[in-house]
């Protein structure tokens, strides 16, 4: 089937500039118009499931129903129906609600069907409860575009809609995984689209930060994501727990409490409506004791049917063995969580612990398990202030445990190449500056300007001022260049900086930053403290 490319011209009823045309691609459901603009052919808010509301609330995804004629793909689809926190470069704007098994596919305006062009799948941060893959932080057109790949946005269930935990009946056993199951769905559409695009479903890596890194981490324990994926870069999201079933339901039962339902009455509750849900899962997020942080309370859950164990417990997945992995984390990742009460009065290590066990985000360590750790992290770095001191022992048990733990976990299996990095890149925000939670994404997405993120008082002015000689233009290009090439070949290296694997003799690691670097075994002594928690 041949891509065929229309003149804006040739059809007034389509909205465009007048240097626009029109694409259209055939998939297994029938065709698609994009639009091509500026280098760039986009097709957006395509459909890879049904609407979720309704009986199918709760549900696994269920098929698209095949079309005739050509229907447009020049709207961004809706996302999952959420609150969402965040500063405006990660809200999307565009209308929230349950029917939102969509994703959008983004192609240099060169490619066609015998390109076969590295495709690059993105999964969103936010938890497991809101964000969007097409929040403006987001720029997957950038990627394609300045990196010659496909790149594909995935929108799927979210909060209680994708993984509230019904197994108890057998209808509903999948449901706890629902949003996972989602974006298998979405991956199975890309094996069976892709290449109409100009991309190769033997090529496809996903990547995801924060959240986004979590659902690659523990997509890696449902054997129904074998061959979906190819390669697999984990950003500040090597979230090793899941929850067990008793821990889910523990959950859905206050779901039905809160909504004073007769708990069980899953029809009943497929009939409160959307925003009655939104509350509730909120709430019971925050004040149900799930031992992590509300955005994370509900999530993938242990059922014994599409997740059938713990994952990344002992060992890695079988099936991620011959998978390429890059893995990393940000220097600061916590100091987005902690935000200004990271100068308060910290007058002794229990008041330091304290603040850690307060943003610690999946563990349950106990303030008298910190102090010695706190105490140890003094020795270690005396120079560092308090306020430093916490975002350090709190990004380190929350990011860089988890990521240390991954890539050990995977170099065990003796199988494919292990790569592992830490942004150490600091932006201005907190009265400082910081390697904050997402400070890489901007470089990854290729954005130069891009507002408000952080603090709500941090701006591109600020980050220029901090910033005379324009480094993050240089981290920025290398960041870029390496996801592009491991996107492409497995292997990050670059012309600018070749990059080793890490092993168990010297760890080597990539420091990106204002010298950005290969550095052996980082924080050695650090590493060996968190594996002893």
């Amino acid at each position: 089937m041949e891509i065929v490319n229309i003149a804006v011209e040739q059809d007034k009823n389509i909205g465009g500039h007048a240097e626009d045309s029109f694409r259209v691609v055939e998939t297994q459901y029938g065709k698609l118009r994009g639009r091509v603009s500026d280098g760039l052919a986009s097709f957006l808010g395509v459909r890879y499931g049904a609407n979720t509301a309704g009986a199918n609330r709760f549900m696994p995804p269920q098929p698209v129903t095949p079309w005739t004629g050509i229907r447009d793909a020049l709207v961004l689809g809706d996302h999952c129906a959420q609150s969402n926190p965040d500063f405006p470069v990660w809200l999307d704007p565009g209308p929230a609600s349950e029917d939102c098994l969509m994703l959008s596919v983004y192609c240099p305006a060169s490619a066609t069907e015998s390109s076969r062009l590295p495709v690059m799948v993105w999964l969103h941060g936010g938890g497991y409860s809101f964000g969007s893959g097409h929040a403006p932080g987001y720029s997957c057109g950038n990627i394609a575009k300045g990196g010659n790949v496909i790149t594909v946005a995935v929108n799927h269930r979210l909060h209680g809609f994708g993984y509230t935990y019904l197994g108890d009946d057998e209808r509903y056993g999948t449901s706890g995984n629902a949003g996972h199951l989602d974006i298998i769905e979405a991956l199975k559409w890309v094996q069976a689209n892709i290449e109409r695009f100009g991309g190769d479903a033997s090529n496809v890596t996903v990547f995801g930060q924060s959240g986004g890194g979590g659902k690659i981490t523990t997509l890696c324990g449902m054997p129904a994501a074998r061959g979906l994926f190819h390669k697999a870069i984990v950003q500040s999201g090597s979230v090793m727990k899941i929850r067990t079933a008793r821990e889910a339901s523990m959950l859905t039962d206050a779901v039905f409490d809160t909504l004073q339902l007769k708990r069980g009455d899953i029809q009943a509750l497929q009939a409160v409506p959307t925003n009655t849900l939104v509350r509730c899962f909120d709430k019971v997020g925050a004040e149900t004791n799930t031992n992590c942080t509300p955005y994370l309370a509900f999530g993938p859950t242990v059922d014994g049917r599409v997740m059938p164990d713990m994952v990344w417990r002992d060992d890695a997945p079988d099936f991620v063995r011959d998978i390429p992995f890059l893995i990393g984390l940000n220097s600061d990742e916590v100091a987005v969580t902690i935000g200004f009460d990271m100068y308060g009065l910290l007058k002794a290590d229990a008041d330091v612990a304290k603040l850690c066990v307060k943003n610690q985000l999946l563990y349950n360590y106990s303030v008298d398990q910190l102090v010695p750790v706190v105490r140890k992290y003094r020795e270690l770095m005396p120079h560092l202030s308090d306020a430093e001191m916490v975002v350090r022992v709190a990004s380190d048990i929350g990011f860089r445990r988890g990521a240390v733990i991954q890539s050990e976990l995977l170099i065990a299996r003796q199988g494919a190449p292990v790569y592992m990095y830490e942004c150490a890149w600091k932006t201005p925000c907190f009265r400082g500056k910081w390697a904050v939670h997402g400070v890489e994404l901007p470089f990854i997405f290729a954005l130069d300007e891009y507002g408000t993120a952080w603090d709500g008082e941090d701006t591109d002015a600020l980050r220029a001022a901090a910033d005379p000689e324009n480094k993050r233009t240089v981290v920025g290009r290398h960041m870029f260049d390496a996801w592009v090439s491991f996107a492409r070949s497995g292997n990050p290296s670059t012309k600018d900086l070749p990059w080793p694997t890490y092993d168990s003799s010297s760890r080597t690691t990539m420091v990106f930053g204002p010298e950005s670097k290969l550095v052996d075994d980082p924080e050695r002594e650090v590493r060996g403290l968190l594996m002893s928690l």
